[in-house]
């Protein structure tokens, strides 16, 4: 696997050598276009928009039995190779988030005729919509402007996937090729293991965990943890600002949890007031447009232990670490995301230095089909195992 690492990390340090742009679509809003995978997670969020920007002759979909998806006329497959044939020059643009359905959106593609696929990050960019909370040109260029940085992180990782990871990640940033993500792809186990036994990549819990969740939404992962667990742990403290998702996190299940604190707020380094845009989605977050108002604190001020800290707070873990002094020094495991603004990797890593000393990190791409679920993880120990006070 080292040479694969080794042809990964020259492609990076070519591209962003050459200052790589990815390639233009020529005349993308004039011609014929073929919406794949339209209702796939990322289909959902970005139809729309792309339908909104090009002439979108259909959206090829199996699974739905709407007439049409994004405003435009719904062809199965089966329609899709008989048809597309009329419509010379057109475009199919990909949605796709697993390897089958890529594969199957390609073989269609070539069975019409040769149809002309295009990844959507390469649209994406070139329309520049949203990566998360940065456009992808902007996310992209401001991975390039630190990538020294960036690239120097691979020597924080003792393992081979992490130092993979950093890098296919990194390459798919400066691309918008999607195929880069599917060799480090790992959708299981994201924060820590669904059960103690088997194999894993990430942490398994311990049994006497001090759990801090930030960013509980309905508390799928707290639920997860108590199966992992079966129920056994320290205390849990789950902290939400979103109303519609917290009035779920207080009735998690349907007899008291022992020790079970959840938190109507936001997470920060300070405490004030911030305008928020309240969905009673995974996808809430503060914005000076939000329809609501939110009140911030810190963990230090809220929790009184921690063994594992888990983050996912649409950029804000930075913040959050800041204010989490006091729990850091009681040298807890963290899984924190790292993928809602282009620097968030180096930046989380910049507070963890600050706190924690000899450190075990790992990186893991949790979702193959666009920006999300970049995570990282550190514990006080070397290996997946709790450290021996959370065990």
């Amino acid at each position: 696997m080292k040479t694969d690492i080794d042809d990964i990390r020259k492609k990076v340090v070519q591209a962003a050598a050459a200052n790589y742009s990815p390639p233009k679509i020529e005349a993308l809003a004039e011609r014929p276009v073929f919406l794949m995978g339209p209702t796939s997670t990322i289909g959902s969020l970005f139809g729309k928009q792309v339908a909104a920007a090009t002439r979108v002759v259909a959206a090829v979909d199996d699974i739905s039995k709407d007439a049409s998806i994004h405003g435009a006329p719904r062809w199965t497959s089966a329609e899709f190779l008989e048809r597309a044939k009329k419509y010379p020059n057109a475009i199919a643009i990909d949605f796709s988030g697993g390897p089958y359905v890529r594969w199957l959106v390609t073989r269609l593609c070539e069975d019409a005729g040769g149809v002309e696929r295009r990844d959507f990050a390469l649209v994406a960019n070139q329309l520049k919509l949203s990566a998360v909370f940065e456009t992808c040109d902007v996310y992209r260029d401001r991975t390039l402007g630190r990538m020294d940085e960036f690239l120097a992180v691979a020597d924080r990782f003792t393992d081979e996937l992490s130092r993979a990871t950093l890098y296919s990640n990194l390459l798919f940033r400066l691309t918008c090729d999607r195929d880069h993500l599917l060799p480090v792809w790992n959708p299981y186990d994201e924060y820590f293991a669904r059960a103690d036994h088997g194999q894993t990549v990430t942490f398994k819990p311990g049994l006497n965990e001090h759990f801090v969740d930030c960013g509980a939404h309905q508390g799928t992962i707290i639920q997860r943890l108590l199966g992992a667990t079966g129920g056994r742990y320290k205390s849990i403290t789950a902290f939400e600002p979103d109303r519609i998702n917290f009035e779920k996190l207080q009735n998690l299940v349907p007899m008291p949890l022992p020790n079970y604190k959840p938190i109507n707020k936001a997470v920060s380094n300070k405490h004030e007031k911030l305008r928020f845009v309240e969905t009673g989605t995974m996808s809430s977050y503060v914005s000076a447009n939000g329809n609501t108002v939110v009140q911030t604190t810190t963990l230090d001020d809220e929790v009184e232990q921690a063994t594992f800290l888990k983050m996912d707070i649409e950029g804000f873990e930075s913040k959050a670490l800041q204010g989490s002094t006091r729990l850091l020094a009681q040298r807890p495991r963290v899984a924190v995301c790292v993928y809602h603004l282009a620097h968030d990797l180096l930046d989380v890593l910049s507070v963890l230095d600050k706190n924690v000393e000899n450190y075990h990190y790992k990186l893991r791409q949790h979702y193959a089909g666009w920006y999300y679920d970049l995570v990282l993880y550190g514990s006080p120990v070397d290996g997946v195992d709790a450290p021996s006070w959370a065990a």
